[in-house]
């Protein structure tokens, strides 16, 4: 299915998701996870003495995207440093399959995400919601979310609302409380193999599920691709959550990078960023 246009338009158009299991190598993924755990580690966010690709959280230690606090911003600021992160976001492996839904080339977004999902609390996970509310630009955007590492039942991982792409651009509040959502939804979800990947369209109702492990911590990230011909919001150029500007992000990386802005040399339809971001509070899952 992978190379074939007609059949991913029409599983993505009648489910709103697409599932690829070990669509990316093990070698890139696992190396960004253990990059992401020695920042981790260098936070103290770790259990002395474990070894830190086993993501054992500290004892008493619970961030979360949302909490503000000091702790997760440093963290969050030092991830966004990694060439890595950044990196395995345009892997050809993920972008020759959105060319072939798109049927043209991809605009992959810079502002990439790390969902750290400590165990310990409902907070840590997120409701349901449409990414087309923060992500805004074109309604064709697909998100793609991946493991970093195995995520087996008791980690949780993301579910999806089949279908839910179809029920058109929702009110966000009625659809974070569930007022939109009825009982009789399917909810799509599986356990994950490092290098799985899901990819899902920006109207379609996700949410996380909880991290039922007692001291694991469940790392994934996501990032957004559009057909590169469709409008772009401007607050998709931005680095995720507003707290560095792009010189901090590329501060040791090689002068040279081919990845450093990358879409300035691109002939981008970039739309002035929606109000709909006030403040840094507004996050993207």
């Amino acid at each position: 299915m992978i190379g074939d246009h007609d059949r991913l338009r029409d599983h993505g158009s009648e489910n709103g998701y697409l599932f690829f299991p070990g669509l990316l190598p093990t070698g890139p993924v696992l190396e960004l996870r253990r990059q992401v755990l020695r920042v981790a580690e260098e936070h103290d966010l770790l259990e002395p003495g474990t070894d830190p690709n086993d993501g054992i959280r500290r004892n008493g230690v619970f961030i979360y995207e949302e909490d503000g606090t000091e702790t997760f911003r440093s963290f969050y600021i030092d991830i966004q440093k990694l060439r890595l992160f950044h990196e395995l976001h345009h892997h050809e492996s993920i972008v020759n399959v959105l060319e072939t839904l798109f049927d043209e080339p991809v605009f992959v977004h810079p502002r990439h995400i790390l969902h750290p999902v400590f165990p310990g609390g409902d907070l840590a996970t997120t409701p349901p919601h449409q990414d087309f509310h923060p992500v805004r630009g074109s309604r064709d955007t697909w998100t793609v979310w991946t493991p970093m590492g195995d995520c087996d039942s008791e980690l949780g991982g993301l579910t999806i609302a089949s279908g839910s792409n179809r029920w058109g651009f929702l009110k966000d509040d009625d659809v974070r409380s569930g007022k939109l959502i009825d009982d009789d939804t399917e909810w799509v979800w599986n356990p994950f193999k490092c290098g799985d990947v899901l990819m899902f369209h920006s109207l379609s109702i996700h949410q996380g599920r909880g991290n039922m492990t007692g001291d694991r911590i469940r790392l994934a990230t996501s990032a957004r691709y559009q057909p590169i011909t469709e409008p772009v919001d401007g607050a998709a150029l931005k680095v995720h959550m507003n707290w560095m500007k792009w010189e901090q992000v590329y501060t040791e990386w090689e002068k040279e990078d081919p990845l450093k802005y990358y879409w300035k040399a691109m002939d981008l339809d970039v739309q002035p960023a929606h109000h709909f971001r006030k403040s840094a509070k507004n996050k993207n899952r």
